[in-house]
């Protein structure tokens, strides 16, 4: 099963006995601090601390103490906090959302939320918040949300005299065009390099009708006829049409879309402040991303939420604080980006979000059209060891050459002792 799961496990088990740890103190006899963990880059640490700023104009009585853990380190830096008992009041997760509320070291929020009559749950996107309610408990609330959007280089389609794609994009059509575009000897391609993360190996198969896992988590699914067909194609487009690079095919410091050498990019959102800041010598635009004719599944939602640590001394505050980051204000605060999608409605729907001026792109709106269509992530109890060996495989076969029927088959014998380790954990 690996070194990796066993630690888990063990460090899992430390975490239960102290899950009642201390919390944070209180900052001094009139304030109370709230210790608030999250991961983020520059756009990230500016936004949250214009969110503190303005929360701390309007609670005196709060300090909230933000601190940035490198996204490498964050996972490993809260299970150690964890079992240590020197924990935060908030912790920001994505994903593993799951494990950590499984572990009893999560607060469960559904009380907060409907005992509270200024917070409207209801006004969140559902597939936000179904992405962290965990036995239908309600763990997490999302700032913002994401999912795999296309990006599509105007000028590259004008060139070869191709129409623009929209939200009825076929993987077929794209496919078509990114053919006429790519010229992989000048190191022109038609898309972005195929899997490499989750959800972009979640968006592929799962617009192609396949599921990973099924629907309860207890199956694998992606080596069934269906699963290896869509791998066969991925395959394809990489290794033998070339409009998707290896990574062999990507110099070194080179980013392909921004320096205008690919024709399609099918990836997150973050992609539209970046494309602000990086883009000049071309025009570029975004719809949804490509799916196939009759499949509803079109990508998966990203986002990351806001947690209370179960041993908190301080939940009431906590409390106060996520609902405030996650309000109208807060929300609002993220919506001056134009980027990501305010996980509240009544905010991305509001000219706050949608009113971009010039800045671009045209198509801007289109954001709230994908994340409507968005399925929440197969966020399993054993989440990240399954998407580890799924990258790892998926890998050997995109960039290696490995034959798709061998490592499909060493994957399904990757994925059994997880899956068993999963159900052993889940009937404790």
């Amino acid at each position: 099963m690996g070194k990796k799961i066993n630690g888990l496990v063990l460090l899992g088990m430390s975490i239960s006995l102290v899950a009642c740890g201390n919390g944070s103190e209180e900052a001094n006899s009139d304030q109370t601090k709230v210790r608030f963990a999250y991961w983020g880059g520059d756009f990230d640490q500016e936004r949250m601390e214009n969110i503190k700023e303005a929360f701390e104009a309007q609670n005196d009585e709060i300090e909230v103490e933000l601190v940035n853990v490198p996204g490498e380190e964050y996972g490993q830096h809260l299970l150690t906090r964890f079992a240590s008992g020197d924990i935060y009041d908030i912790v920001q997760l994505a994903e593993n959302s799951y494990y950590f509320a499984n572990q009893g070291v999560l607060e469960d929020l559904t009380p907060w939320a409907e005992e509270d009559e200024d917070f409207d749950l209801d006004d969140f996107y559902e597939v936000g918040v179904e992405a962290y309610t965990h036995n239908d408990r309600l763990y997490g609330l999302p700032l913002r949300l994401g999912t795999v959007m296309m990006f599509y280089n105007k000028d590259l389609l004008d060139q070869h005299g191709l129409d623009y794609p929209d939200e009825n994009s076929t993987w077929e059509e794209i496919t078509e065009m990114a053919e006429e575009i790519s010229n992989p000897s000048e190191g022109v391609f038609g898309m972005n390099p195929l899997g490499g993360w989750w959800a972009s190996t979640s968006q592929f198969i799962r617009s192609h009708g396949v599921r990973m896992l099924s629907e309860d988590y207890t199956e694998f699914q992606l080596d069934s006829p269906e699963g290896i067909e869509a791998i066969e194609k991925m395959n394809y487009l990489v290794n033998d049409l070339n409009v998707s690079p290896n990574t062999s095919q990507i110099p070194e410091g080179v980013d392909l879309w921004t320096s205008g050498r690919q024709g399609f990019l099918i990836d997150g959102p973050w992609h539209i402040l970046s494309s602000r800041a990086n883009i000049e010598d071309f025009e570029w635009d975004m719809t949804s991303a490509p799916t196939m004719p009759g499949v509803e599944d079109t990508a998966p939602t990203f986002s990351n939420a806001f947690h209370i640590a179960n041993g908190s001394n301080n939940k009431e505050a906590a409390w106060e604080v996520i609902k405030f980051w996650t309000g109208t204000e807060g929300q609002e605060i993220l919506a001056s980006e134009h980027a990501e999608t305010p996980s509240r409605r009544s905010i991305a729907e509001s000219d706050a979000y949608l009113e971009i001026g010039d800045i671009g792109p045209d198509n801007f709106s289109s954001t709230l059209n994908a994340v409507e269509g968005a399925y929440p992530p197969e966020a399993s109890l054993m989440w990240s060891e399954i998407n580890e060996e799924v990258d790892n495989r998926l890998s050997r076969i995109l960039n290696l050459g490995e034959p798709v029927e061998v490592e499909m088959e060493a994957l399904r014998k990757d994925i059994e002792p997880i899956l068993e380790e999963q159900d052993r954990l889940l009937a404790e």
